[in-house]
């Protein structure tokens, strides 16, 4: 889905001239193409319980963590528990505002000037509102408050989940090398490219942490199972 998810329109041509209309692919804003204001509206529709999936995943990564393993891997789980916390909140402020409720406002924008109540002048006007809303400090799309909090919040996430289970010995390390990298990736962007590169990474560390621990599970069965022929044979 993101491969969908323009970037780069901040500044030129500005975040309501690009979002208004069907773009195609280019190489200035990353996206394979752009279908207009009511895809955005519906990839950040769609996006946002997404992200609620992601944190809930990072959490029960965390559950790996046993309440005997040692300090260090019990500290670590905390602190990645909430900075996932941090990051699934504003990561949804960030959707609510830039995402569903900038593409409404373009919608309800068009359809007002092509219903005749609102003049070219007044659009103007009402783009120009939208933009500043973008390139807010607080609660603009890029660079501002919200968005960096939400992005640091799930590199942190992230990077803590790994040493909790690094420490507590529960998974390789390779995985969590991976992890870490997902983290990176989306604090850089969750657009076009970063963003599917940075779920990616996490589709292939869910996986294998799965796996590891499935086939973890299966050994200590076999093991178990020996331990009661034997104790049986001796019987």
């Amino acid at each position: 889905m993101e491969l969908f998810h323009p970037a780069g329109f901040t500044n030129d041509p500005g975040a309501y001239e690009y979002l208004s209309k069907v773009e195609p692919y280019s190489s200035e804003h990353k996206a394979l193409d752009y279908f207009g204001p009511d895809w955005w509206f519906l990839l950040h529709m769609i996006q946002t319980p997404m992200i609620g999936l992601v944190a809930v995943g990072l959490l029960l990564m965390l559950s790996i963590v046993s309440p005997t393993d040692n300090l260090g891997a019990k500290i670590f789980a905390w602190i990645s528990g909430v900075s996932t916390f941090v990051f699934v909140i504003y990561y949804t402020v960030l959707d609510a505002i830039g995402g569903i409720g900038l593409g409404k406002s373009i919608e309800a924008t068009q359809n007002l000037a092509a219903e005749g109540r609102l003049t070219p002048e007044q659009v103007k006007g009402v783009a120009l509102v939208l933009d500043k809303t973008w390139t807010d400090p607080w609660v603009g799309g890029v660079g501002s408050f919200v968005s960096q909090t939400g992005s640091w919040a799930v590199f942190f996430a992230a990077l803590f989940a790994a040493l909790a289970l690094y420490l507590a010995r529960k998974v390789p390390w390779p995985p969590l090398v991976l992890l870490v990298a997902f983290g990176w990736e989306l604090q850089v962007s969750h657009t076009m490219p970063h963003g599917p590169i940075a779920f990616g990474l996490l589709i292939v560390v869910a996986f294998w942490i799965w796996w590891t621990r499935g086939r973890e599970k299966g050994d200590d069965r076999l093991a178990e199972d020996g331990v009661k022929q034997a104790n049986d044979a001796l019987e």
